[in-house]
């Protein structure tokens, strides 16, 4: 009877810990923590991703005319596989 009910135990418990487990994976891919520079560094990647699609020469955004930021932001939204 005592060894019955350590299996009944053993059991719940492994059942309990695949439903726990189960709920904390996530479905994408773990990725390495960013450095406070990354962010930036691939949003000028992408910009400079625009000029060339766009055939502009290289000029710092802030530099850019109102409706050029305006474009490439609308560009940049077009894109989430660039977000």
């Amino acid at each position: 009877m005592l060894l019955r009910k350590l299996h009944l135990c053993l059991l719940g418990a492994a059942l309990a810990t695949s439903v726990f487990t189960a709920g904390c994976q996530s479905s994408q891919p773990a990725q390495p923590a960013q450095t406070a520079s990354q962010p930036a560094q691939d949003e000028t990647v992408i910009y400079n991703k625009w000029e060339v699609e766009t055939h502009r020469p290289h000029k710092d955004i802030n530099q850019r005319p109102a409706e050029e930021q305006k474009e490439y932001h609308d560009w940049r939204q077009a894109h989430p596989d660039h977000r």
